[in-house]
């Protein structure tokens, strides 16, 4: 759900849709450019200088890499997939699970063994089904580092079967600390991440996730044969993933290249390997963290510290695990949400609303860098009340341009860039744009409503703000406004705007929400009538719609 600049929420906002071409069908000898591609954002990754651009990358595969940025990526098309071969891989958890599938496409069965995130991964004791799966698999992808020795015991045969172990990848092994830990535990309800010195989480690691695509792909090519349609299927899609890749290091380079930084606490080290890459400072108390990783409990003043950090000016973020939220956890949310700081939410698995690894990862460095206040993408304490005057003026509908046709040029604009066609879009915008009130005229605290040339005028309170988060990560502020005194039929009761503003400031346009009650208007996501000031007339109107 993403309130931006041309339509209201939810995952179907077409801003946020881009278009994923199918690329090349065959893709195989674009190996020597993805090589390059691979070999040049490794280097970028060791040495800390990142790049951005790409642009050749987008010429040579014509793929269109801005979903990376927009914060879901998408795979390239399967229905151009050929398969001699379909592989049977097996994955010990869905986040390399769903790697190796958008690299597979159809010639990859996939299995993930652990698929949701009401599953502890700590505690996790396979079936024979398990065992079984995973001895008949062609390729086997595990994150190994200790995280999932039960696959990496499993009786594997490696005459036959391939077998990606990330952390072998990354030069991580398990220490002695994590292999053991777990025993005598299994009635402990609060377990905690004691790693000893290892963090297993490799997923969050840009450069792990980087390797283990580079190997599901070796393994891919391997297995079915060079030259042959499963291998380049699986070169097309690689060739793809690197593209969104590459948009992705563009995207934190941007970050990073404008100063952004960021300061956190964290209730566990889950995603340390992606702040760390963002840049961004770990300001959890080291002997908090001790006490939780040693599965201990923080003394009081160690608790109090943290409370005191988490609540104060100088954390950004404070960094929680759904997953693993014990009673220490639980009082740290809570300091941060008193304290109206942002607090950025992250499972173990691949949560149910994203459907591709990198495609997590960047909405994951997107909620951390919050820097993109138009997207839906800032930090909850920048959010601050706002007054009528910053929607003062007269403004027009938009929605009779799209009935006349006039945003025919604004349609086609969106098809070619995005994943509907013409009329498709025009049909969404004409459900989102919908309204009879062709003009509305803010002055003060009073509000006119015009429908067919007759006015309606309340006078509305201000009744403060309401974050929305959406289910794609980002999020949305409405400011809200209740009639007082008589409301006279055809003015509505509550009112709310969202122009993407997050502070003061003037809006240049803005979406209305109307109803009967805040409650209830915060629940509407499909229809966002939309104005722009009368001042401007219906070519400029266009210009600005096709600017978006």
């Amino acid at each position: 759900m993403t309130e931006n600049s041309l339509s209201q929420p939810e995952n179907r906002n077409p801003e946020n849709m881009e278009s994923g071409s199918s690329g090349d069908s065959t893709g195989v000898g674009r190996k020597g450019i993805v090589a390059i591609v691979v070999a040049f954002v490794v280097g970028a990754l060791v040495s800390g200088l990142i790049v951005g651009g790409f642009a050749f990358l987008n010429a040579k595969t014509g793929r269109n890499t801005a979903n990376a940025a927009n914060g879901s990526t998408s795979a390239a098309s399967d229905a151009n997939d050929s398969c001699s071969t379909t592989l049977n891989v097996v994955a010990s958890v869905n986040q390399w699970g769903s790697l190796a599938q958008e690299l597979g496409g159809k010639c990859a069965q996939v299995t993930s063994l652990i698929n949701s995130t009401s599953v502890e991964p700590h505690d996790y004791e396979p079936t024979p089904a398990d065992l079984a799966k995973l001895s008949k698999a062609d390729i086997v992808v595990i994150n190994g580092a200790g995280y999932d020795g039960w696959a990496e015991k499993a009786q594997l045969d490696k005459s036959k079967q391939t077998i990606v172990n990330v952390g072998d990848l990354m030069g991580i092994t398990a220490t002695e600390e994590h292999e053991h830990e777990h025993e005598g535990n299994d009635n402990e309800s609060g377990h905690h991440h004691h790693h000893g010195s290892t963090n297993p989480h490799l997923w969050f690691s840009p450069e792990a996730v980087l390797k283990a695509a580079t190997a599901i792909t070796d393994a891919y090519t391997a297995k079915a044969g060079e030259g042959t349609d499963t291998a380049a299927t699986a070169q097309r899609h690689s060739n793809a993933w690197n593209a969104d890749y590459a948009e992705f290091v563009a995207m934190v380079n941007k970050a990073r290249a404008a100063g952004v930084k960021r300061s956190y606490v964290a209730t566990e080290s889950i995603i340390s390997y992606l702040l760390d890459y963002l840049g961004a400072t770990d300001k959890t108390p080291e002997s908090y963290t001790n006490a939780m990783n040693s599965e201990g409990e923080p003394s009081a003043a160690d608790l109090k510290s943290t409370l005191d950090l988490v609540s104060g000016s100088d954390v950004d973020l404070l960094v929680v695990n759904p997953q693993e939220m014990d009673g220490f956890a639980e009082k740290l949310n809570d300091a941060a949400k008193s304290s109206n700081k942002t607090i950025l939410s992250a499972t173990e698995q691949l949560p149910e609303n994203q459907t591709t690894l990198l495609g997590w990862l960047t909405t994951i460095a997107k909620q951390a860098l919050a820097n993109d206040t138009t997207n839906g993408w800032f930090l909850t304490q920048d959010v601050a009340d706002r007054s009528m005057a910053d929607y003062e003026g007269e403004w027009q509908s938009v929605y009779p341009y799209l009935k006349d046709g006039s945003l025919k040029k604004v349609m086609e604009a969106k098809a070619k860039k995005g994943t509907m066609s013409a009329e498709e879009y025009t049909k969404y915008y004409d459900t989102g744009y919908k309204t009879d009130v062709e003009r509305i005229t803010i002055k003060g605290d009073r509000i006119t409503f015009t429908r067919n040339g007759t006015d309606t005028t309340a006078t509305y309170k201000y009744d403060g703000y309401k974050i929305l988060d959406y289910k794609k990560g980002n999020r949305g502020v409405r400011y809200l406004f209740t009639a007082v005194g008589n409301v006279p039929d055809g003015a509505p009761k509550v009112v709310q705007f969202s122009d993407h503003g997050i502070a003061p400031g003037k809006a240049v346009h803005f979406h209305i929400f109307a109803g009967d009650s805040q409650e209830e208007t915060l629940k509407e996501m499909d229809n966002w009538p939309t104005y722009y000031p009368s001042s401007l007339s219906k070519d400029q109107i266009v210009e600005e719609l096709l600017a978006h």
